[in-house]
Formats: C-alpha cells, structure tokens, sequence
C-alpha cells in the first residue's frame, strides 16, 4: 500500500484536507508531530492509497502542504 504523510501549515486546513479525501474514497487521518527546534509543532496528514491522486485533489481544492514531512513516530 502507497503512503504519503503531508505537513499541514494549520489544523484547520488538516481537517479540510481529511474530509475532502475522505469524501472522495481516500483513507487518511490526522497526527499531531512532536515539537522540534526545525519546524516547531504542527499538524501531518497520513494518506493511505493513491498519494498522487490525493495530492491533486487537494491541488485543485487549492489546500496547502508541503510533501515529505512527519514520521511514523508523530503522535496521534
């Protein structure tokens, strides 16, 4: 299974960005990430699925994310 964790600039466009996808079929949730020095503390959404569909999804919903953030250790 393809998957893709999207750093998320708020928790209000994670939230968009779930229900959108969500909407359309694709499974996803939202993680709190750990506070770091780099990029302070935030939220991620994890796709599972078809990432490239999803990202143009949201691409065309104009939802910002920055690909490639977030671990597996980010915390619910």
């Amino acid at each position: 299974m393809n998957i893709c964790i999207l750093d998320m600039p708020s928790y209000t466009y994670a939230v968009k960005a779930q229900r959108l996808l969500r909407a359309r079929g694709y499974p996803c949730m939202i993680k709190r990430r750990e506070r770091t020095p780099e990029r302070g503390c935030g939220f991620s959404l994890r796709i599972n699925g078809a990432c490239e569909n999803a990202l143009r999804v949201l691409d065309s919903y104009d939802i910002p994310y920055s690909v490639g953030g977030g671990d597996d250790n980010d915390k619910l």
